[in-house]
């Protein structure tokens, strides 16, 4: 993955940054986020491409793995543990609490009238 900014385009590249999606955090926990894309054909596919790739295309695995590699380059592999502990607890609380609320029937209606 490359690491790019709207502000700081990779000097290698002679590519036009498309569209963007930017996510941010404040001080009190918000989670927030801005999408942008230009006028061009392929900039709503870029949006939808993008989108699918955070959800099911493992962009989120890449970025981790990118973190990981600038956190190890600036002597910084105890920030990125944390963030992957966070990571982690977080997905194994969403998954506990997506099998408690799937829709099973707590009393079978046969065995409703034998109370």
């Amino acid at each position: 993955m490359k690491e790019q900014f709207l502000d700081e385009q990779d000097p290698q590249s002679d590519n036009k940054i498309i569209s963007s999606l930017l996510i941010y955090t404040e001080e009190d926990g918000s989670i927030y986020f801005s999408c942008d894309w230009s006028d061009v054909n392929e900039a709503q596919m870029s949006i939808g491409t993008m989108l699918y790739k955070l959800k099911e295309g493992g962009l989120v695995e890449e970025i981790m793995e990118n973190l990981k590699s600038r956190c190890v380059l600036e002597d910084r592999a105890e920030d990125y543990e944390k963030i992957l502990t966070l990571y982690n607890s977080l997905k194994i609380l969403k998954d506990s609490t997506s099998e408690v609320s799937k829709d099973e029937v707590v009393i079978k209606p046969l065995e409703a009238t034998t109370f």
